[in-house]
């Protein structure tokens, strides 16, 4: 346990550290080049022109924008976003935190949902797969999975969108989707009523990311472990008349997660971070979106808390990874 314990303090700093030398970056990114070396200064962005120098002044003093760069804006920088004040949306002026959290809430659940969706669908076909290889239902598994993999999510998006939403529209007045958005205007004052509208309006972003999302997985899924099914210990076990449903959910299962653990940690980001074009194509209120209109809009405050929000959130996944591999793998060193 001492081990363990020592172990996962070691990743925790090595984390804080990455975390750090992120914001560093993020930092020279956003104020450090964009001033001193491409003639930029975002106040710009919040001053009308023609406006009198006093408000200049007033406007760089709020922002902190007139004190040295170091360290003065940087501890600055630091500190704010550490501790959760990301500073006001140079577009509507409101603070950045109340614009994030409706739109997080709205990502979290979409990308949640879908990675739920993906993984799900990439286990049970990857380790039937790889029981039936050979077979035909191995080939027609394989042949779906490179279609759902070489099927760009934005076609998938739009292909959805026009079959299952706008067509039965214009054909049949059907409403069977919606076009665009999170909710609908005018429902009663019911939870369950909001509940389900909400659903409804989930269904088609969630197809198309899991659609264009399951394959890659799925084939990777089949290809270790038809690895593993080559191992000793599986002709062994099956020499000792073990069955083999038994042989995959005790033993192939086990030693196959790391490798699938691995990839969902370095998925788990994209749970914050949101899908920009899939958010985009279905109006979805979430943080992809919030991004891509941002960052076209120069707005330095909401780009920033996105970043910083993404790299804390991609640090605490691959910690959750090393100690979710340090439970599973009993090879790997505590050190």
């Amino acid at each position: 346990m001492p081990g363990m314990l020592g172990y996962l303090l070691k990743r925790g700093i090595d984390r804080i550290i990455l975390v750090l030398a992120v914001v560093t970056l993020q930092f020279v990114l956003l104020r450090v080049i964009p001033i001193h070396f491409m003639g930029v200064d975002p106040s710009a962005f919040l001053i009308e022109p023609g406006a009198p120098p006093e408000v200049e002044k007033l406007l760089r003093a709020q922002f902190g924008l007139d004190e040295p760069i170091f360290p003065h804006q940087y501890v600055r920088y630091a500190l704010n976003l550490f501790t959760g004040q990301f500073g006001y949306s140079f577009i509507t002026g409101r603070p950045v935190m109340y614009e994030l959290i409706p739109r997080l809430i709205n990502t979290v659940i979409l990308d949640s949902f879908s990675l739920v969706g993906i993984w799900a669908i990439a286990l049970a076909l990857g380790l039937y797969a790889a029981r039936k290889r050979g077979s035909r239902t191995d080939s027609t598994i394989v042949l779906t999975a490179i279609w759902s993999y070489i099927m760009p999510g934005w076609l998938m998006g739009l292909t959805l969108l026009y079959l299952l939403a706008w067509y039965p529209r214009l054909e049949w007045n059907l409403k069977l989707f919606p076009i665009a958005g999170t909710k609908s205007p005018f429902l009663p004052p019911d939870p369950l009523a909001h509940l389900l509208d909400y659903l409804w309006h989930l269904a088609l972003p969630w197809m198309a990311v899991v659609i264009a999302g399951f394959g890659s997985l799925t084939y990777y899924m089949r290809t270790i472990t038809i690895g593993e099914l080559r191992q000793d210990y599986v002709t062994t076990a099956k020499a000792k008349g073990l069955p083999e449903g038994k042989i995959m959910r005790r033993y192939v299962l086990k030693n196959v997660s790391p490798p699938i653990l691995t990839i969902l940690a370095l998925a788990l980001p994209g749970i914050v971070s949101g899908g920009v074009i899939i958010e985009n194509i279905f109006s979805w209120y979430g943080t992809g979106r919030y991004l891509f209109q941002a960052i076209s809009a120069f707005d330095y405050p909401a780009v920033q808390a996105m970043l910083f929000i993404i790299t804390v959130f991609t640090a605490i996944s691959l910690w959750f990874l090393d100690i979710a591999i340090a439970y599973l793998d009993p090879r790997v060193k505590l050190r």
